[in-house]
């Protein structure tokens, strides 16, 4: 297995090898031969990127159609028709959106991987992404089971193993196995 910029580097070795300018000089049955040999290995290199191992790469990007949002790759053609409320980006192969005013989850393919049942929510960040549930924040993973029970008044996204929240009117950090520590220097406030 290889990356995609493995992949990349690899097609264009290739294209240098085959391009049809390298061999100006030679027979036309050659030169021919060249050319499809050239169709062969962009059509192979293409079909990579858009189906295999490496579609996960293709950058998809959330698009206000009017009244609901859909997502377009790159060149701009529709990949996830419209049918959001509300869509943000893709992150770690998730993207948040909005259907019948709760949040969920969809993959590239536009597939729903946690169902709509949340009032709000936030990117995934460590493994984890904040949700607001009956009111209250929690994390769930990338399956959508509750990592961490919603409790919160407010919660931040991950970082270094650590996310703000806030209980009550006291601002803490929990990790990521709802271990809770409180900041004793802050009441009230967000921590800095």
């Amino acid at each position: 297995m290889c990356t995609l910029e493995e992949a990349r580097e690899a097609y264009l070795d290739l294209v240098k090898i085959w391009h049809p300018d390298r061999h100006q000089n030679e027979p036309e049955r050659l030169r021919r031969k060249a050319e499809d040999k050239l169709k062969e290995i962009t059509a192979a290199y293409e079909r990579l990127r858009r189906e295999g191992e490496f579609a996960e790469d293709v950058a998809l990007i959330a698009m206000d159609f009017g009244e609901l949002w859909g997502f377009i790759d790159e060149r701009g053609k529709t990949a996830i028709h419209p049918e959001f409320a509300q869509a943000r980006a893709f992150v770690r192969g998730l993207a948040a959106v909005q259907m019948v005013e709760k949040w969920g989850y969809i993959d590239k393919n536009g597939h729903w991987r946690i169902n709509p049942l949340y009032e709000d929510c936030a990117d995934f960040s460590e493994g984890l992404a904040a949700v607001r549930w009956y009111g209250r924040w929690g994390y769930v993973d990338s399956q959508g089971s509750f990592a961490i029970p919603p409790r919160y008044q407010e919660a931040r996204n991950f970082l270094d193993g650590w996310a703000e929240v806030r209980l009550g009117a006291r601002w803490g950090k929990v990790n990521r196995t709802g271990e809770l520590v409180f900041d004793p220097t802050r009441s009230g406030s967000r921590i800095g």
